[in-house]
């Protein structure tokens, strides 16, 4: 039903891709797209994965708010939306949020997965010396 973009600055968005592949083998829907030098590459590769796919529903993780990456996705709405997909985008990717969504990038909707995605990032933050305190 849908997919997720991991989409980052230098290589972070595919390390993070084969990471969660040490945990889940299976990433289906899950796909990573890195902003090197050539920023026009990566928004004729980030148009084409939005734009060009049958899926309709999609999911972008961005490393950075404000950020190359963020903000040529965000410059995707429009045409994203004229074409009739729905779009997501949120902001701090982390290792907790995609392996959260990893099994359900197909069944769920993108609004559903970005919710899920959102907390998993929240909770997936901790401080060991204030749990530990707490104790």
């Amino acid at each position: 039903m849908g997919k997720a973009i991991i989409v980052t600055h230098g290589n972070l968005a595919e390390c993070l891709y084969e990471a969660a592949g040490l945990f889940l083998s299976e990433r289906e829907g899950l796909s990573a797209i890195c902003l090197g030098e050539d920023l026009a590459l990566f928004k004729e590769n980030l148009r084409a994965a939005i734009l060009e796919d049958e899926e309709t529903d999609i999911l972008l993780m961005a490393d950075l708010f404000g950020g190359s990456p963020f903000n040529i996705a965000a410059s995707l709405l429009p045409e994203a939306r004229a074409k009739g997909k729905h779009v997501e985008i949120l902001t701090g990717v982390n290792l907790p949020m995609i392996l959260e969504i990893i099994p359900m990038i197909t069944e769920q909707s993108g609004p559903e997965l970005k919710e899920i995605a959102l907390e998993a990032g929240k909770t997936g933050i901790r401080d060991l010396i204030a749990e530990l305190n707490r104790r």
